[in-house]
């Protein structure tokens, strides 16, 4: 019963309407010793290779499933966390993400402008030409819709606003995927070189998946920081991937420290987790939203690159529950 009791909680989560009480119930437990970290800024800023095509669903074993529906939580002062879902009620959970699908529940959560005053706004510019074959295109203007609510993470990677305290990123940007944290964490959002009009905000809490935390698995590469303070109070709209052109855009390792860089494209879906395209990117542009919309509404979180393809996880509807899960259970 208990078990059932925490699987409706989490679908209930699904919905952008649940209040943060409802987490109350989630459990998340301490976890023995403190965290080993990896500590100094800059240590992600090389792609992580892509391999291909994630492992269908299907071949893999009912452990693996309840390992990416399972999560990790650290804080700064290495305080460890644990929800672990139980192999045995996979198959309920998932069916009950299934119906939800079927009745229209693809949830999107709407995103939100700034609401606090820009203070020694500098003066924009017109976004630099396109060089050689590199498609990508400097975004000068950091402060206007979308880019607002896109940032850096002093790691060496990109993150977006889903809330305005909750940032969405790359599993491999919070953790090394053997059991090892990163501590440099804190998020510059709207960065422009040298120019932080909102800041650089601390973090309190990194959260990923088990799946990813302990064993790497690239199905399940997705994290999300909590910062200290509310950058700007705005965030981007975010949901489930539903197909078409997409826009990926970040702070590429290859180009001047903290510019923010765009390209869009066609994107395709690579099994049930993952999303493939060619749009352009590099090192430092691992847990950008892969968005839609000309860029307004994140629909996954570019993770991998290759000489053929780039590739990044999917917001899937059960993607979403975790996610909503996560924000409600720590909302500071």
């Amino acid at each position: 019963m208990k078990r059932m009791h925490a699987l409706c909680v989490m679908l209930l989560i699904a919905t952008p309407t649940v209040h943060a009480a409802d987490a109350s119930r989630n459990s998340f437990k301490p976890l023995p010793g403190k965290a080993v970290f990896l500590r100094g800024d800059n240590l992600v800023t090389q792609a992580l290779p892509e391999y291909g095509a994630s492992r269908p669903a299907a071949l893999q074993t009912p452990q693996e499933r309840a390992a990416g529906l399972s999560a990790v939580m650290v804080t700064p002062n290495g305080d460890q966390y644990e929800s672990r879902m139980d192999p045995q009620d996979v198959a309920i959970f998932e069916k009950a993400i299934k119906d939800l699908e079927r009745l229209g529940r693809n949830a999107t959560t709407f995103g939100a402008p700034p609401v606090l005053p820009l203070s020694g706004a500098k003066t924009m510019f017109t976004p630099s030409a396109v060089i050689g074959v590199d498609n990508r295109v400097q975004i000068t203007n950091t402060v206007a819709s979308p880019y607002w609510h896109i940032g850096r993470i002093a790691i060496g990677c990109t993150g977006t606003l889903i809330t305005p305290k909750h940032v969405l990123t790359a599993g491999h940007c919070v953790s090394n995927g053997a059991g090892t944290w990163y501590s440099s964490l804190n998020f510059t959002v709207a960065q422009n070189g040298s120019y932080a009009p909102w800041g650089t905000q601390t973090w309190t809490r990194a959260v990923t998946t088990s799946a990813w935390h302990s064993s790497a698995d690239s199905n399940y590469d997705y994290g999300m920081i909590v910062l200290s303070a509310a950058p700007h109070g705005g965030n981007s709209a975010w949901g489930v991937y539903s197909g078409g052109t997409h826009v990926i855009t970040g702070y590429p390792g290859d180009k001047p420290t903290g510019t923010m860089w765009t390209h869009s494209g066609s994107v395709s879906t690579s099994g049930a987790y993952r999303l493939c395209y060619t749009i352009d990117t590099a090192g430092g542009q691992s847990g950008s939203g892969i968005a839609d919309g000309g860029g307004v509404t994140v629909r996954g979180i570019h993770t991998t690159g290759s000489p053929s393809q780039n590739c990044g996880t999917r917001i899937t509807s059960t993607v979403y529950s975790t996610l909503q899960n996560w924000i409600a259970t720590y909302p500071n």
